[in-house]
């Protein structure tokens, strides 16, 4: 699971890892009567039960979370405690991260794209007045939503990668993954990240081109239904873009070539 007061940029990268419970018990029981070591036996075996109880107890409530539950304060961080399911999806999320990070050849992309998805995490608890709740309703929309990153980041292992970056990755690149599965193949643009003009803010907030769709074969390559009538070509070296792309008054694609990272 994810520290969601921690710095965000590692947020999701933390694996909180609970210590394991040792019970040593050492001395010397020289001139003790049979009495006085059947005793202490028993205070042994009570000791050792109680320690249990409280790693059992300490597993399924407080530390369940990679946050300590005890100390939750923000509204997703008491819904993900008291709430099983979600619970465990979002620990599932953040390990399934954790792994994708490491091994992704675009340094920078999977971060920035967990950071995006942390500050709009909490938005799965708004109602129909916009109003934050914990109801069944929402913590079935927080669900939901933590399914969704799971295969996400899932898609990001498996697809080709292209990227206009020099170097580590930023929100002001392009990163355009390439994902086959079956006869099925989509492509996602994301990046090219700008502030908003009414109310500047530094990312993850502010305008991103974040597009996602099903390939659709077409002469000279394919298009899709959210690029008009670009063409897109692809091949194992470059990805070749006819024309601009829109993806918001503010932001959008350039046309041309992006390289092959993996």
């Amino acid at each position: 699971m994810i520290d969601y007061a921690a710095n965000p940029v590692v947020q999701g990268e933390k694996d909180v890892k609970l210590s394991r419970l040792s019970l040593n018990f050492r001395g010397s029981l020289t001139g003790a009567t049979g009495a006085a070591i059947h005793g202490l036996k028993i205070m042994i075996h009570r000791a050792f039960l109680s320690a249990v109880a409280i790693l059992v107890l300490g597993m399924n409530t407080s530390l369940a979370a990679s946050f300590d539950c005890a100390k939750a304060q923000r509204p997703l961080e008491k819904l993900i405690c008291s709430n099983p399911a979600l619970n465990s999806a979002d620990e599932r999320m953040g390990h399934t991260f954790k792994e994708v990070n490491a091994s992704f050849p675009l340094n920078g992309f999977v971060l920035l794209t967990q950071r995006r998805f942390i500050a709009e995490y909490p938005f799965c608890m708004l109602d129909e007045r916009g109003k934050t709740v914990a109801t069944p309703a929402t913590a079935n929309a927080c669900l939901q939503m933590v399914q969704s990153r799971i295969a996400e980041l899932q898609r990001f292992g498996q697809s080709k990668v292209y990227s206009n970056a020099k170097g580590k990755f930023t929100q002001d690149d392009l990163a355009i993954l390439i994902t086959t599965s079956g006869a099925k193949s989509q492509i996602k643009f994301w990046g090219n990240w700008m502030p908003d003009a009414y109310q500047p803010a530094p990312f993850p907030q502010g305008r991103l081109c974040d597009l996602e769709a099903d390939l659709i074969p077409a002469k000279g390559g394919f298009r899709t239904d959210q690029t008009d009538d670009v063409i897109i070509s692809i091949s194992d070296a470059v990805v070749q873009l006819s024309g601009f792309i829109s993806c918001s008054p503010r932001t959008g694609i350039a046309d041309g070539s992006y390289k092959r990272i993996k």
